[in-house]
Order: C-alpha cells, then sequence, then structure tokens
C-alpha cells in the first residue's frame, strides 16, 4: 500500500462527508479530523508523515466545531514531548 493509498483509507475513516482526495489536500483540515476521530494505530504512521509543527498549527487554525476540547489538550500535551 502507498502513502497516498494508506492516507486515503485514514481520510475514508476520519470524515464520512468529503471526498478523501480533498482531505488529503488540506492537511490542516485532515490533521484536525484525524486528531479527533483517528485510530491510535494510525498515528504512527501519520506523524512520520505530518511534522509536530503542522500538527500544532493545525490546532492554532482550527475553526470551531471540528476538534473538541478534551482532543486539543491531549494533542497539546502528546505534542510538548
Amino acid at each position: 500500500m502507498t502513502i497516498d493509498e494508506q492516507l486515503h483509507e485514514i481520510a475514508l475513516r476520519i470524515n464520512w462527508f468529503e471526498p478523501p482526495e480533498e482531505m488529503v489536500r488540506q492537511p490542516d483540515r485532515f490533521l484536525l479530523y484525524f486528531m479527533q476521530y483517528g485510530l491510535d494505530t494510525d498515528v504512527p504512521f501519520v506523524r512520520r508523515h505530518f511534522s509536530k509543527e503542522a500538527f500544532r498549527q493545525a490546532i492554532e487554525r482550527r475553526p470551531p466545531g471540528i476538534l473538541d476540547r478534551r482532543s486539543v489538550n491531549y494533542w497539546q500535551l502528546v505534542l510538548s514531548e
């Protein structure tokens, strides 16, 4: 499975109302939905392909309603390591 195929598969699981190709082309949006709905087993793969800074920027730029407060707190803690 290629990187694109893996990202496509993850995008299908985390966002059911938008084409996966759209999600993958929008890193902030992809990461926000991943941080909210992604599986623990996908974290190592996604972390290899997106920097801590990309995760942090996605959190900083998040629009209301995608990422709940608990997830924000969790990911801020994880990214501070």
